[in-house]
């Protein structure tokens, strides 16, 4: 038995038009051709599947048992192409996205964009530090992650935003306006945990570092909108991201921190090769983003 959706095809057109001749129009196929292919089902099949006269075809008692399951089976398989058509084209699928402080502004305009051209496509977004992104990478848990510079070469990757850290102090601190970290030296600290951003972590103490002490610790946290609710309380300073942003925090002095080395690079990172058609789309987004800047 070899009846493929193509006979199938063939023999539910035949039904539909009743007559062997529209339906080879319909089906761009030659009358005769098509005559040979039906014979051949109803061959495979063991019975008649139409009666032939002279006012057309007509499907005998087996044929309209047999047209049921056919036309499920051909409407499923246009069903399938087209859904497949459409995921080729990055418009039904998964896109599984990393991301951390630095792009809390930029990851959710990209996916608005993605969701305008792309509405049926599932997302899954993962607040996660750099180390966690990239071991999520390794393993395929995540499609792509916005990573600190420089990126492995196991990955593709692309520039995307550059970033600093800022001091951040309570307006009743004591501190000048104009603080440096080196005026903090005696000032306690509040930082975000190493295990919530090990890198970041990292990168705030060598920078208390380079200026000569480090830093006392008297709390930490897994959330700068945590770290600054204790800054505004007086219980110590902290440093965080410039791209969070603090215009909406009251109660805090903002210092910028004139250091090349307070600043950082991030960068969009994605497995090498990786096929996923959602995930080109997304990339295509995210170029137009920084072209447009």
């Amino acid at each position: 038995m070899d009846v493929d959706t193509r006979l199938l095809r063939y023999f539910t057109a035949v039904a539909d038009e009743g007559n062997l001749t529209r339906a080879a129009e319909r089906l761009f196929v030659s009358q005769p051709a098509l005559t040979k292919q039906i014979r051949k089902v109803e061959e495979d099949l063991g019975c008649l599947l139409f009666q032939r006269g002279t006012h057309g075809t007509r499907l005998t008692s087996a044929g309209e048992t047999f047209l049921e399951e056919a036309k499920l089976i051909v409407s499923g398989f246009d069903r399938l192409l087209e859904g497949g058509r459409r995921l080729a084209r990055g418009e039904i699928g998964r896109l599984r996205i990393g991301f951390g402080f630095h792009t809390f502004e930029l990851v959710p305009r990209l996916i608005a964009r993605l969701r305008q051209v792309a509405p049926a496509v599932e997302i899954n977004l993962r607040d996660m530090s750099t180390s966690e992104q990239i071991e999520a990478l390794r393993s395929c848990r995540i499609d792509a992650g916005f990573v600190r510079a420089p990126v492995s070469n196991e990955f593709e990757s692309m520039p995307v935003i550059s970033d600093r850290l800022i001091l951040v102090t309570s307006k009743n601190s004591g501190l000048p306006p104009k603080a440096t970290l080196r005026d903090c030296m005696k000032q306690t600290f509040i930082l975000i945990s190493n295990q919530r951003a090990p890198t970041f972590r990292r990168h705030a103490l060598a920078l208390c570092a380079k200026h000569g002490f480090h830093p006392r610790l008297i709390q930490d946290t897994n959330e700068v909108t945590t770290s600054l609710a204790l800054v505004r309380a007086n219980l110590g300073v902290t440093l965080i991201p410039q791209s969070f942003g603090t215009a909406h925090i009251t109660g805090v002095r903002v210092h910028d921190l004139d250091d090349p080395e307070a600043s950082w690079a991030v960068s969009a990172a994605w497995r090498e090769g990786d096929s996923n058609p959602v995930l080109k789309r997304f990339i295509v987004l995210l170029r137009e983003e920084i072209a447009s800047r």
